[in-house]
Order: structure tokens, then sequence, then C-alpha cells
């Protein structure tokens, strides 16, 4: 019923067309063996008088039982495709192999341009008009075997007209080229194709980049991965829509942002301020991560995702931590560190005045808040970064303090433990409790093992953990059973 106050229900504009009232078609979240057993349930649903004909054609028409062996034989043509152009491939290798240093140069250009432009043009008509699911799939394949013979095209190319290089050169031109394919055609398997070669390249070229002397454009890129990833990945997770893109660029960022900071320690002689700034400047940066900061942005789309980031690396850097032979660590075992470019040191400033804007911006007030300050979690875990670093900082420059800190790291993996799980319990989200779970569970654990105990006392903990940790689960699962309900 509709009240005499209520407004009149909208009318469609006479130029729109209404939709039809036959089925919808099948949606593509629905796997095929879901189909495939549905229609097995409706025939015997059918012979058993359950439903009648009407209802089983309705059936077959919003899940397109017809399609099904269509789809087989698809999948079918596919596999032999793949298989056939495996061997082809492997035929035209060997036969190139077999004539290329005596084919003179032009014509090996030709041929391994001609095979590049091949392969993504095909590729990119096949995913660009696709006539099915599996051309368009078999499109995006053709995408990455043009991606892979860009590198071998490189370092051919560079081979026959005697350019010289270093390995990790190549993976970061290579990078740099799917990267510029992942951008133009918005695809997230090229994206993470160019994250892991720029990956490989900086591994490989660190060691390299940071010695003295005259540096290149690559050895300045690997110098500076942290901002130039932050640069050219972080926008493609956003572009691709893609939460592997965000995570493998965190932890290139992350790294590379610790190697930095580990560079400059001897550039500047503040061991203690250095080995700080390296464990509470990352989680500091994820937790306070928004993205509705950016411009062009809608929504916070990663912003749980990296703040479940942040908590994962304060879980490992408490783990770590909590061990009494890491304390043994001293200011004068910084000095065999290979020393980097003191023009690093912007890097590390960029993301410290990054992380004290975000934090600026979480703390003010605004629509949600009147008053200046933050919620109790992120209270929480300023104190566990602000507790971090002066600890740390204490130990290495003024004065050792290995048993207080070892204790002092117990007490905050324990507090991040049930904090989690605390967490986990609110908003029933099964991945916040156990992983509070598994960190209490490694705690209890890995303290038992550290220290000298018989054998008969582990053994009874160990039972102790197993037991909780079934209760721990049955309790969860029924506490969330009765919250849904």
């Amino acid at each position: 019923d509709v009240s005499p106050t209520a407004p009149p229900l909208p009318r469609p504009h006479p130029t729109e067309h209404t939709p039809p009232s036959t089925p919808t078609p099948t949606p593509t979240v629905i796997s095929e063996k879901f189909r495939r057993q549905l229609r097995e349930e409706a025939g015997l649903w059918k012979a058993e008088g359950l439903i009648d004909d009407t209802v089983y054609r309705q059936l077959g028409d919003r899940y397109q039982f017809d399609s099904l062996e269509q789809a087989a034989s698809n999948r079918f043509v596919v596999i032999l495709m793949g298989l056939g152009g495996i061997l082809l491939g492997l035929g035209a290798i060997t036969f190139v192999a077999a004539n290329w240093q005596e084919w003179p140069r032009s014509l090996r250009v030709i041929l391994l341009l001609s095979i590049l432009v091949g392969f993504d043009a095909g590729g990119f008509y096949l995913w660009q008009h696709p006539t099915s699911g599996a051309k368009q799939r078999l499109g995006i394949a053709l995408l990455l075997c043009g991606a892979v013979c860009l590198g071998a095209n490189i370092a051919l190319m560079a081979q026959m007209f005697h350019i010289g290089g270093s390995p990790y050169g190549l993976y970061v031109v290579w990078g740099l080229g799917v990267l510029a394919m992942a951008y133009s055609l918005q695809l997230r398997s090229l994206g993470v194709l160019s994250l892991l070669l720029l990956a490989i390249g900086y591994w490989l070229g660190i060691e390299y980049a940071l010695e003295p002397g005259e540096a290149s454009w690559i050895d300045l890129l690997i110098r500076h991965m942290a901002i130039a990833g932050a640069i050219l990945f972080v926008p493609l997770a956003y572009w691709c829509e893609s939460r592997l893109i965000f995570v493998m660029a965190l932890l290139l960022i992350i790294s590379s942002l610790n190697v930095t900071m580990g560079a400059i320690i001897p550039v500047y002689q503040l061991p203690g301020l250095g080995v700080a700034l390296a464990l509470i400047l990352p989680p500091a940066v994820l937790w306070a991560y928004d993205d509705s900061q950016w411009p062009g942005i809608d929504g916070r789309r990663f912003r749980s995702l990296a703040r479940s980031f942040a908590l994962w690396l304060l879980g490992i850097l408490f783990f770590f931590l909590s061990f009494k032979g890491v304390w043994n660590i001293e200011a004068s075992d910084f000095e065999d560190i290979l020393p980097g470019s003191a023009f690093l040191l912007v890097d590390v400033l960029i993301f410290i005045a990054l992380a004290l804007w975000q934090w600026f911006r979480l703390a003010r007030p605004d629509r949600t808040k009147q008053y200046w300050g933050v919620d109790s979690v992120t209270a929480a875990i300023a104190g566990f970064l602000a507790i971090t670093g002066i600890v740390t900082f204490w130990h290495i420059s003024i004065s050792p303090i290995p048993e207080i800190a070892t204790y002092i790291f117990n007490i905050l993996m324990f507090l991040l433990a049930t904090g989690t799980i605390r967490i986990g319990l609110t908003e029933g989200s099964r991945a916040a409790f156990w992983g509070g779970m598994v960190l209490l569970i490694l705690q209890i654990i890995s303290r038992l093992f550290e220290y000298n105990t018989e054998l008969l006392l582990k053994a009874f903990v160990l039972v102790l953990c197993g037991i909780g940790v079934i209760i721990a689960g049955l309790w969860f699962e029924r506490h969330l059973s009765r919250q849904n309900v």
C-alpha cells in the first residue's frame, strides 16, 4: 500500500526500452560444474514430477543447459590448439636455432620483429573481438607470449648489434616494456609479469647500483626503486583493479625502502635511528594509507588491504624481535654495510613526510568526528610503533637492553594477537580471528623451544595448544552462526 503523502512512483520514459519478461542469461559467476549438476538434478525433478516441462525449460534457458556440450567441445579444441601451438613453436625455435648463424642480420631482425608483432597483433585482436570466452583467454595468452618475446628480442638485438649491458639491465628494460603494455591494455597478467621482471632486475642489480662511481639511468632507477615502484605500480593496481598487483607492489616498495635505509646508515653514522625507522616506517605508512586522498580515486578500495598488510608486518616484526638472540646486535655491526649515495636520503624523507601527512589526516576532525584524535585500534597501533622505535633506538644507540627488549616485544606480540582476535570476534572476520590465533600459538611454541625445557612439558603444551585451537575454532564458528541468525 502507498500512503497518500508518498511521492508518486516513477514511470518509464517513452523512449526507454522496457526489458522483456524472458529469463535472464546465465550470470558469469556461475561455474560450469554447478550448471551440469543442476541439469542432472532438474532432470530428476522432472522425472519425479516435482517440476513440469515449463519450469525445466525456464531453468534450461536461464542456466544455458544446451551450451554445456558446446563449451566442453570448445575447451577440447583450445587444448588441441595449445598443444599444436607448443609443437609448432618448438619446431620453429629448432629451425631458427639451426640456421641462426647462417642467416644475414637483416633477416634475423625481420624474423624477430615479425614474431613479436604476430603474437601481439593476434592476441590483441582475439582479446578485443572475442566470439567466446575461450578465444578471449587465448588472446590474453598470446599477449603474454608477446611480452615474453619482447625480452628475447631485446637480448638478441643487443647481441647482434654488440650492445653491451648487464643482466639486471635486461630485466629492468624488459619490465618497463611490459609495464607499458599493461597500462595500455589494462591487463592484470601483464602488470604482474612486469612487476616480477622489475623485482628480479632490482635484486640482481642493487649491489652493483650502490657502488660508487658514474651511474646509468638503470642504476638510478634501481637505487630509487622505493619511489619508482610506488609511482609505477600503485596507479596500475587501481587501473587494473587488482589486489594482487597492489600487494606485490607493496612488497617491492617495502623491501627496497629497507635496503635504502640500510644503505644510508654508514653514510650518516646513525644506526639506531636508521634501524628504528626501517622497522616502523613501512607499517606506519600502510596503516594510515587512505585511497580517498588521491585524485581520481572513488572510495577506499585498498585501504583495508593496506591495514591488513600492516598488521601482518607488525606480527612478523614482533615475532622476530621476541627472540633473545636478535638483540645481540650492536652499533658496530653496521659498519660493514655497503654505503650508498647520500642522495638516497631523499627517498626516506619522502616516505617520512607521506607518513606524517597521512597520520595528520587520520587524526584531524572531519564529517565523522568533531575533535582531534583516532580510534582505539589506531591508537594501539601508534603505541606499538612508538614503543618499537624507542626500544630499538635505545638498545643500539644509548645502552644495550637485550633482556628488557625481549620481554617488551613478547608483551607486544601477545597484545597484538589478542587484539586481532578481538577484532575478529567483533567484526566476524575469520582472517583476523585465525591470524591472531596463529600468532598466539606461534609465540607459545617458539618460547617453549627457545628455552631449555623438558620434553614432557613441551608435549603437554603442544597438546594444550591443539585442544585450545579446536575449541576456539568450534566456538568461533558457533559465534558466527549466532550472529548471522
